[in-house]
């Protein structure tokens, strides 16, 4: 009798999880989600200047999404509430980050390149000669190098950093 009662409730575990499976498929499907057509025209509109590139952008682009693969030292940081920005940082010192800009056209700071100033540094630059970073969004020079000494909120992160850095912008659009 027990093992008649344990193949049931084998059974009807498995029963249940299909029925979940099946309940969730049909869910989907109904929202669209499966929806070849849906998902593609969802590609497009999310995607599309990127699918426009053509030759050797398309291969940069391809090459910095690989970056980001599982296991990787390199994280995405959304920090657009901030400045607008997407962070790209690295993970071993978590002191180097670059960010780019979500809408280029509407700022000086297209990217902004932080580099850990240990390097300049050891190779004899005072780097708190340099200029310090200005404390509001769109102040900074293009092609400038500022020194920034981590003891203030910094605008394009939005937060204190604690740390310091070398921080340059460049303008493309």
């Amino acid at each position: 009798m027990k093992k008649i009662f344990k193949l049931n409730s084998t059974l009807l575990g498995s029963i249940l999880a299909s029925v979940f499976i099946l309940t969730l498929v049909s869910g989907l499907e109904a929202s669209g989600v499966l929806d070849p057509q849906k998902e593609l025209d969802a590609i497009k509109k999310e995607f599309g200047s990127v699918l426009k590139l053509k030759g050797t952008a398309r291969k940069e682009i391809n090459a910095i999404a690989n970056l980001f693969a599982p296991g990787s030292n390199l994280a995405a940081i959304d920090i657009t509430n901030a400045s607008g920005e997407y962070c790209m940082l690295e993970k071993v010192t978590k002191h180097n980050m670059i960010h780019f800009s979500s809408a280029p056209e509407k700022t000086q700071a297209d990217i902004v390149y932080y580099l850990n100033p240990k390097t300049f540094i050891e190779n004899g630059l005072d780097v708190s000669k340099l200029p310090r970073q200005p404390k509001e969004l769109g102040e900074m020079i293009p092609l400038q190098w500022y020194y920034y000494d981590g003891t203030y909120v910094e605008p394009h992160q939005g937060t204190q950093m604690n740390k310091e850095f070398v921080i340059m912008t460049v303008n493309l659009k």
